[in-house]
């Protein structure tokens, strides 16, 4: 209402709107998930020989220990969200825990935990950086991919996704995003599922369905 100047039928306008550029947007973070998920998931298999699963050994770098010096000056353990999220997903499931279960019920915060500066020597060095394309910068990717991660949660809390107030979650801009890992990740799922497009579909959205308010995106 606030930002429709109190009209109550633009700003119903723009609500529905709003709920449209989510579903766009939520299909191709849809795409880029799975894609990442799975891309991980093999990465992570092939590296990883202990006893058990790379997501349930103790002793894979996904779940062991790893003791780093926060910004407080503090001692943590940066794996101890990874296990709990990995007991979420698992304690969530009716059937069996297998492997591909639990990994389609991690969420998106789990894997882009994968990349930042924490697990560089123990993730990123040893295996992620095999998934990207060569000589991928893993600070620039993690930045990406939080921004990602971010826009995705407010899609999924059914948030207003115009005047963001932050440029890294601006819609159009993370959609580029989003298109581009993608297109790293599964060149050939890429191709089919947006055929060399010179736009987005968030920008060809916004370009044939303007806003019915004056708003930033």
């Amino acid at each position: 209402m606030s930002v429709c100047g109190d009209d109550v039928a633009t700003a119903l306008a723009l609500y529905e709107w709003n709920i449209s550029l989510c579903q766009v947007l939520l299909k191709d973070l849809s795409h880029f998930e799975v894609a990442l998920r799975n891309a991980y998931d093999r990465a992570l298999d092939g590296y990883w020989h202990g006893s058990a699963h790379w997501l349930f050994d103790s002793d894979s770098p996904v779940r062991r220990p790893i003791m780093r010096r926060n910004a407080g000056g503090n001692t943590v353990d940066v794996n101890r969200l990874n296990r709990k999220q990995i007991q979420i997903a698992t304690g969530s499931l009716s059937q069996p825990a297998t492997p591909d279960c639990v990994v389609s019920n991690l969420t998106l915060g789990f894997w882009a935990h994968m990349t930042d500066r924490s697990h560089e020597r123990d993730l990123w060095i040893p295996v992620i950086h095999c998934v990207w394309p060569r000589g991928t910068n893993r600070k620039d990717l993690h930045r990406k991919i939080q921004s990602v991660n971010a826009l995705r949660n407010r899609v999924a809390h059914h948030e207003h996704l115009f005047n963001p107030g932050d440029a890294d979650l601006s819609p159009a801009r993370v959609d580029e995003m989003v298109v581009g890992l993608f297109r790293e990740l599964c060149p050939e799922a890429a191709e089919w599922a947006y055929m060399n497009s010179g736009m987005t579909p968030v920008t060809r959205f916004i370009d044939q369905c303007p806003p019915p308010a004056q708003v930033a995106l």
